[in-house]
């Protein structure tokens, strides 16, 4: 991968995020996993990205429920967690100073993922500095995957599966770019140039 410079506003920044959780309620429920990946606007990552597992104690673990225990224990995740070095404390700063190495700019960078909504949720709780250095609009790739279901019903244009999520946070980001780019080149079109009105028609 070619070395970047950090992102201007100009560049449209994209800070893409993704949280594996002991469940769906940011009231109660914990982040576990989170990963992070920067593009800018023409969706090219600036790196690698980031991950991270947060030590959980083993009775947070067994309180999930019966999907979290058994997708979670399936990838990993859960055995992870009970051996991860990395405090909550430290990963929210980890993440936060990579974020600020690639934007420097506060507010100029939009949180990126697929149903982001719930991931932010989560992040207004456990991590308000990070959502604070980012713009309060967000690119939920799902939107454009329920208005695709919407507007293209003609089975040619169905869009396809263009991933599998193992629920892992750094692979399931990488499939909502992935998805996100098949959008752009397949269902959004350059608009006609807006006809200029100070100008007199041209004769026929």
């Amino acid at each position: 991968m070619t070395p970047r410079n950090p992102l201007n506003p100009a560049d449209g920044p994209m800070v893409w995020i993704d949280c594996e959780m002991t469940g769906l309620n940011p009231e109660k429920d914990k982040i576990l996993e989170i990963a992070v990946l920067i593009t800018n606007g023409d969706l090219e990552t600036v790196d690698e990205g980031v991950s991270y597992i947060i030590r959980t104690e083993k009775k947070v673990l067994d309180s999930m429920d019966e999907w979290c225990i058994n997708q979670h224990g399936s990838s990993g995740l859960t055995s992870s967690c009970l051996s991860s070095p990395h405090t909550h404390d430290y990963v929210s700063k980890a993440v936060l100073a990579y974020v600020k190495k690639w934007v420097s700019t506060p507010r100029t960078a939009v949180l990126a993922g697929n149903s982001v909504h719930a991931d932010r949720s989560f992040l207004v709780k456990e991590m308000p500095e990070l959502v604070d250095w980012l713009h309060y609009r967000i690119v939920d790739v799902s939107s454009i995957k329920e208005l695709a279901l919407r507007w293209f019903k003609n089975p040619s244009q169905k869009t396809p599966r263009l991933y599998e999520s193992d629920h892992r946070a750094l692979s399931d980001i990488h499939g909502s770019i992935t998805e996100l780019k098949w959008y752009r080149e397949n269902l959004f079109v350059k608009p006609l140039p807006v006809p200029d009105k100070s100008q007199p028609p041209t004769a026929p």
